[in-house]
């Protein structure tokens, strides 16, 4: 007697909103917080409100998550549980942050405001893929790497941006490189795009490196990413072969860990 097998349950939590299932976001999310707060301790600089801050990041995170979904469907109810429940732990995150730190933190509330409300205009008219979405919320994940190193954005605008710079260079480059592996595999442009914005970033950090404003290992680590933004494609889906997310995710999560060495272990100057 033949038993057929049974089909896999999907992950209905997912699907509902209520665990992002974009996993490429993970680093995106976590490394700019990780590297700012580490340049801050060496600093001399800790302060106790960055414990329930990043709270605040995470679960604003899934709280932007399930908003999203929620736009996207046309207001589904089944969205506006999670929306709402993720929105108030991290308000709840947000009032310890503050408690913790100090009210000149809702200063950085209008930049994050003004990244990441078109992203959510761009879910509402179900284009969240697009690369405006790609960039914004990029530009969002990187300048939390200020936002833990400054307790005001007034204060971050003297300082140095090549933290944030360096985070949101190597973010969206991902955002180009995964998409002509995956969504965009065979498509020209998208190519040349990734391999120009690669290249771009290795040459003004070669110049920065130059000037002795970073590590020449900074223009170093954007020259392998050029190659590969190059290479992975060209051998890969140019010649028929499948590169699936897993094995993307894999190189993104190798090259992650190198850039966090990279600033960790040799700083950025």
């Amino acid at each position: 007697m033949t038993t057929l097998a049974r089909p896999r349950p999907r992950n209905r939590r997912s699907r509902a909103g209520w665990i992002p299932n974009q996993h490429g976001a993970w680093a995106m999310l976590l490394t700019p917080y990780l590297l700012g707060v580490t340049q801050r301790v060496l600093a001399g600089g800790w302060s106790a409100h960055l414990l329930p801050l990043f709270g605040t990041w995470l679960f604003g995170y899934f709280a932007f998550f399930a908003a999203s979904q929620w736009l996207k469907s046309h207001r589904q109810p089944r969205f506006r549980r999670p929306m709402l429940t993720w929105t108030a732990v991290a308000a709840g995150f947000g009032v310890l942050t503050l408690l913790w730190g100090t009210p000149v933190l809702l200063t950085w509330v209008p930049a994050y405001a003004v990244l990441l409300t078109p992203a959510l205009v761009l879910a509402w008219r179900r284009h969240e893929r697009d690369l405006l979405g790609g960039l914004l919320t990029t530009a969002a994940a990187s300048l939390m790497a200020q936002t833990v190193r400054f307790d005001s954005a007034p204060a971050a605008l003297g300082s140095s941006w090549l933290l944030p710079l360096v985070c949101f260079g190597y973010f969206f480059g991902t955002v180009l490189y995964v998409k002509t592996l995956i969504r965009e595999r065979g498509s020209r442009p998208w190519l040349a795009a990734s391999i120009g914005y690669h290249a771009a970033g290795a040459l003004g950090f070669a110049v920065a490196a130059a000037l002795g404003a970073v590590s020449i290992w900074v223009p170093v680590f954007f020259a392998a990413l050029t190659a590969r933004a190059a290479l992975v494609p060209l051998l890969g889906p140019g010649r028929g072969r499948t590169v699936t997310p897993k094995q993307a995710g894999i190189g993104e999560a190798v090259a992650t860990v190198v850039l966090v060495g990279l600033v960790l272990g040799l700083g950025l100057g």
